[in-house]
């Protein structure tokens, strides 16, 4: 089992969990993710790595405090073990080439991009970072980010997302003043990759995504996180995460991730019954 380090919260309902991982951390590559089971009744739960130590054998989770698996993550106390930590997975995008590129990232996505971020930096290409928040009091990391991102710049859902409208706009004057940048690279919630791809897409930039299906056993075993792009089949675990947005079929990809939205719901509410009994 994987030894907790650290469980810390960095801003409301996003938290950072360190796990003793030696082997994961040895051959992470930045754009990969984990599956983690939380304890001996838990699911496994695809979780983007965030960072990683090679010396001390430890890697970095942000995540979402949102369901049954990710509640029991951010109640884990240093010194704990998750039951499970498979990785690291996924293809790592390839990065290799020349402009710039502009990293957008919201929620877990902005700490998903930082090693991205920091690859890109080191291989000589200009990173400019868009992060993507609810407000100020939701962002995170600004300062690390900015160590590897030529421009650090925000966007707030209250002055673009909620509408859209203007969205397309604001990459246009992104890039009217990055004119070098040739690849856009998306990783946060669903709502997010499906507005920055359309109008990053829309300008003529290739664009890629991050996916985040739902997964069972993150090999392609299961078949759970299939995907379409340009009318042929893939698996997000292993032919992804990464996928270019422009041919991706997005309505089947939201009817999917909300499959089992009712079991979700339900079993969110006999955790928290569950937890409240304890309790009393």
């Amino acid at each position: 089992m994987n030894r907790v380090i650290l469980v810390d919260r960095l801003v409301p309902n996003l938290f950072r969990l360190v796990l003793e991982a030696p082997e994961v951390a040895a051959s992470a590559q930045p754009g990969q993710f984990v599956m983690v089971i939380p304890d001996g009744q838990g699911e496994r739960i695809p979780i983007n790595l965030a960072d990683w130590d090679r010396e001390k054998g430890t890697v970095d989770l942000v995540f979402l405090n949102l369901g049954v698996s990710t509640r029991k993550l951010a109640a884990l106390k240093p010194g704990k073990a998750v039951e499970g930590l498979a990785g690291p997975l996924g293809r790592a995008p390839e990065i290799a080439g020349s402009g710039a590129v502009l990293l957008a990232g919201g929620c877990y996505g902005i700490g998903g991009l930082y090693p991205l971020a920091r690859k890109l930096s080191e291989a000589g290409r200009r990173v400019v970072f868009l992060a993507e928040a609810r407000s100020p009091a939701y962002l995170y990391w600004e300062e690390k980010i900015k160590k590897h991102a030529d421009k650090f710049l925000t966007l707030f859902r209250s002055d673009c997302l909620y509408s859209g409208h203007d969205l397309k706009e604001l990459l246009d004057k992104v890039r009217a003043s990055n004119p070098d940048i040739s690849l856009v690279m998306v990783m946060g919630c669903s709502y997010l990759l499906f507005k920055l791809s359309a109008a990053a897409t829309g300008l003529g930039l290739k664009t890629l995504v991050s996916l985040n299906p739902i997964m069972v056993d993150g090999t392609g075993m299961c078949g759970a996180c299939r995907v379409s792009v340009e009318g042929r089949t893939y698996f997000a675990c292993v032919d992804g995460p990464w996928f270019e947005a422009r041919g991706l079929d997005w309505q089947e990809y939201f009817n999917r991730r909300k499959a089992f939205l009712a079991q979700e719901e339900q079993a969110l509410i006999r955790f928290d019954r569950e937890s409240w009994n304890r309790t009393e």
